[in-house]
């Protein structure tokens, strides 16, 4: 019996024991992760450190340490390369514009002169074309502008509703010219909205512009009094594939031969930085392009 207590409290003992183990691993690993989480959103240099001594926890710690590290030079690479691409980008775009406005400039000469209907042919290929140069330098250095880290958009107090009315009719001749019959939407009562004219401008600009390329043949814009824009129409050549990636910088669709690839990246970017918030969705053919604003009641 004696034998019997002593193994009793032996085991009761150790028990104990790894039960206070577990306990103090689990707040080391508990407190790995709060500072994993700290690390991971503060950009700094210092290293994730632990009370105990557990070799297993000590281990698990180094081993972080060491993918931070990783971590770290990576988004060093990443943010220098950044910078560098969007300097390289505002470069390109200012030296692409005087050649292409002077370029045009020749083009609407040209145009006056008596010309066979072939040159003419030729002119009106070139003159296209270079309308879609100045548009791409124009998106890169916009782009280049609103990514920069001194760039700064005062807020004013909007109403939603002119303005989108304003973007509508400044865009009219472009939807009647693409066939579309636009369906408009909007409250009569006033929504007002925190944010940069221009930038609320441009926004809405690049979303209609977005609808003309890829519609076939209608498009409908709606307002609600919670301050939610819904741009839909039918895309029957998109693929969900398409429309996942139509906010990715640079990235175009086959069927959108004169996209920049930037127009929706730029709208994404003035929203976020404003507040809100824009998604894509794509059903039974149909592509619906919804945006939140911050409203001001």
């Amino acid at each position: 019996m004696i034998w019997l207590s002593v193994i009793c409290v032996i085991f009761f003992l150790l028990t104990v024991f790894l039960i206070i183990k577990i306990i103090l691993m689990k707040k080391d690993i508990a407190g790995i992760g709060d500072k994993l989480n700290e690390k991971l959103k503060a950009d700094t240099n210092t290293l994730i450190t632990v009370n105990g001594k557990d070799k297993t926890v000590c281990r698990l710690a180094a081993d972080i340490n060491e993918q931070l590290k990783v971590l770290r030079k990576q988004r060093l690479k990443y943010e220098q390369g950044d910078s560098e691409l969007k300097n390289a980008i505002a470069n390109i775009s200012h030296d692409l514009r005087t050649p292409l406005t002077a370029i045009a400039g020749y083009l609407d000469l040209l145009e006056k002169e008596q010309k066979s209907r072939d040159a003419e042919r030729y002119v009106a290929i070139i003159k296209n074309r270079t309308a879609t140069l100045k548009q791409l330098a124009a998106d890169l250095f916009r782009y280049s502008v609103i990514t920069s880290p001194d760039y700064d958009s005062p807020k004013e107090r909007l109403s939603v509703n002119s303005v989108l009315e304003e973007c509508i009719a400044s865009q009219y001749n472009a939807l009647r010219q693409a066939g579309i019959t636009p369906e408009i939407h909007i409250p009569e009562s006033t929504v007002y909205c925190d944010i940069n004219r221009v930038a609320l401008n441009r926004i809405i600009s690049n979303l209609i512009e977005n609808a003309i390329k890829y519609s076939d043949g209608d498009f409908s814009v709606r307002l609600t009094e919670q301050g939610e824009i819904t741009l839909s129409n039918t895309a029957a050549k998109l693929t969900t594939i398409e429309v996942n990636k139509l906010f990715d910088r640079f990235y175009t669709v086959e069927n959108a031969r004169k996209s920049t690839g930037l127009g929706l990246s730029i709208a994404k970017i003035l929203l976020e930085q404003s507040g809100g918030t824009i998604g894509a969705e794509y059903a039974k053919n149909k592509l619906t392009l919804r945006i939140s604003l911050p409203v001001n009641i």
